[in-house]
Order: structure tokens, then C-alpha cells, then sequence
């Protein structure tokens, strides 16, 4: 028997000046936990790879002994504290606030996140030296870092199946 606890989303309770809500960019919306306990999991084991809620059903098919053909990837060998031998580099975060009045297109590297909202705004934070993303660091970023992770974006809000995990894996 395996146990997942896990959540569709983050809760805003006053972080980045936002009193209430959920589906936005920032970390506290996005990141949301994955506990598993299992068979061959081992006590303690944390992996910081980006998973997406569409490797549960990946996951759950591969511990059924089955096969799962799907955008999504398993978890088991994240699980299991191995170390894959290629995972997702990129994700691609999308949204709606409110009633739908400022959407969002984000990618999210292992470093970086570049928004895009459908206002014209756009936000980059370079999350390992910006962690509660405080900063917005788009008017002083790099030209060629900005335009990377806008290539990356748009190859993932265009992907359709095995696009997608190219687009996801690409450094």
C-alpha cells in the first residue's frame, strides 16, 4: 500500500501583498507538497526535482505493474532516492486570477522563473539567490537569460505530447 498526501494548490494569506487566493506565479502558489510512504521508500528521502500533478498517473500505473502513455512522467525512481538518468529541466505555469481578468504564462527552471502576464507586465527571479521572490530582476537581467526562457516558454505553451518533455528537458 502506498499513502500520497498532496494539494492542487498554494493558499495566499497576505504573501506578496496578495490578502487571499490561489493560482498565481509565485512559489507559495505553485510549490505545493508530496508526501509519499510506501514500499521501498525510504524514511526521509526528499527530492527537489520538478514534478508535476501529471506524473501521478505515470507513477500510479508503473507501481500497478502497468503502463501509462501520457505527458507526465513517474516518480517512482524519485521515490525511491534514484537518480534518473534525464528529468525535466523546465515546467510551464499557467493561470488565471479572479474572474479571469490577469493571466499568466510562467516557465520554471531549477534556477529561474520568467512570468508573463496578460497585461504586458513580466517578472524574472532568480530563485537561488531570490527565494521568497522579492525582486523582480527582469530590467536588469541579461538579455540572453531573458530570451532563453522566453524561447522555453513558448516551446512549452505549444508542446502536445512528446513535445512536451523535449521542451521540458532542453537546457
Amino acid at each position: 500500500t502506498y499513502i500520497f498526501f498532496t494539494s492542487d494548490n498554494g493558499w495566499f494569506g497576505g504573501e506578496h501583498r496578495m490578502a487571499e487566493g490561489k493560482d498565481r506565479a509565485y512559489e507559495e502558489s505553485a510549490r505545493v507538497p508530496l508526501f509519499v510512504r510506501g514500499p521501498g521508500i525510504a524514511p526521509g528521502t526528499e527530492a527537489e526535482e520538478l514534478a508535476l500533478n501529471t506524473d501521478f498517473a505515470s507513477t500510479f500505473a508503473e507501481l500497478a505493474g502497468g503502463e501509462y502513455s501520457a505527458e507526465g512522467r513517474s516518480l517512482l525512481p524519485l521515490m525511491r532516492g534514484e537518480n534518473p538518468p534525464s528529468w525535466r529541466s523546465a515546467v510551464l505555469l499557467e493561470g488565471f486570477v479572479g474572474k479571469g481578468d490577469r493571466v499568466y504564462e510562467a516557465v520554471r527552471t531549477e534556477r529561474y522563473k520568467y512570468v508573463e502576464y496578460g497585461n504586458g507586465e513580466e517578472e524574472l527571479y532568480d530563485l537561488q539567490n531570490d527565494p521568497y521572490e522579492l525582486e523582480n530582476g527582469y530590467e536588469k537581467a541579461d538579455p540572453a537569460l531573458v530570451e532563453d526562457l522566453k524561447v522555453r516558454l513558448e516551446a512549452l505553451k505549444e508542446c502536445a505530447g512528446n513535445e512536451c518533455r523535449e521542451a521540458e528537458d532542453a537546457r
